[in-house]
C-alpha cells in the first residue's frame, strides 16, 4: 500500500513540475507571430539576430548567454576555412558564422524561427512580393530576396526554376518566379542604418 502510494506521489510530482512556470517557455505574440523566450532571449529574428545571438557579439558573450552546442571550423566558400557556432533556442538551433571570435552572419534553416511578421523557412514567394521594395539578387550561386522593409537580412529561395539562374530581379521580376518558390534559409548579417 505504501509504494502504491509513493507511486502516486512521484507521478503527481512529476505533472506538478511539468506544469509549473519555470518548466514552461514563456509565450508573447508580436503581430501575428508567437515567439518564445529562452536562455538566449527572445525567438524573433530580426536586423541584428535572435535574443542574444546578435552580429558583432563575441563568442565569449554569446557561452555566458546562450547554450552553444557546437563550436568548429568547416569548409566554407570556395573552399576556405570558416569557423561556425551552433546556439541553441528552445524551438531550435541556429548557425552563426564566425570572424576575428564574433559574429559576422546567422544563417536560420528552421521554419520554427521567423521574422516579427511571421516570415521565415517555408514562406511563399507571393509574400515576399508584398514586401516594400522587395527585390531578387544572386549571391553564393543560389537567389535571395531582399527588402529595405528587412534590413540587415535576405532570404534564400528554393524552386526558383529556370528565372531564378538569370541574376538579379526587381520586384516586377519577382512576378515571373513560380509560386511555389519559397524561402529555404535566412541569413542576418546586420542593419548598417542600425548601428
Amino acid at each position: 500500500m505504501r509504494r502504491l502510494a509513493l507511486v502516486f506521489v512521484l507521478i503527481g510530482c512529476g505533472a506538478q513540475k511539468d506544469s509549473s512556470p519555470a518548466s514552461t517557455s514563456a509565450l508573447h505574440v508580436a503581430g501575428t507571430a508567437s515567439s518564445r523566450i529562452s536562455a538566449c532571449g527572445d525567438e524573433i529574428v530580426g536586423e541584428e539576430g535572435i535574443g542574444q545571438l546578435r552580429i558583432g557579439a563575441s563568442v565569449e558573450s554569446l557561452r555566458q548567454e546562450c547554450n552553444v552546442v557546437r563550436d568548429t571550423t568547416v569548409h566554407g566558400a570556395e573552399g576556405m576555412p570558416a569557423r561556425k557556432v551552433l546556439v541553441a533556442f528552445s524551438r531550435d538551433t541556429v548557425e552563426a558564422e564566425i570572424v576575428d571570435g564574433k559574429v559576422w552572419r546567422i544563417a536560420v534553416n528552421s521554419s520554427r524561427l521567423r521574422t516579427a511578421d511571421a516570415i521565415g523557412v517555408g514562406t511563399m514567394i507571393g509574400r515576399l512580393r508584398q514586401l516594400k521594395d522587395s527585390h531578387g539578387m544572386m549571391g553564393e550561386g543560389q537567389l535571395f530576396v531582399a527588402s529595405p522593409q528587412h534590413c540587415g537580412m535576405s532570404f534564400r529561395l528554393s524552386g526558383g526554376g529556370s528565372l531564378a539562374q538569370r541574376g538579379d530581379l526587381d520586384h516586377a521580376g519577382l512576378f515571373g518566379l513560380p509560386e511555389m518558390t519559397m524561402i529555404s534559409q535566412i541569413l542576418v548579417f546586420g542593419c548598417p542604418s542600425a548601428r
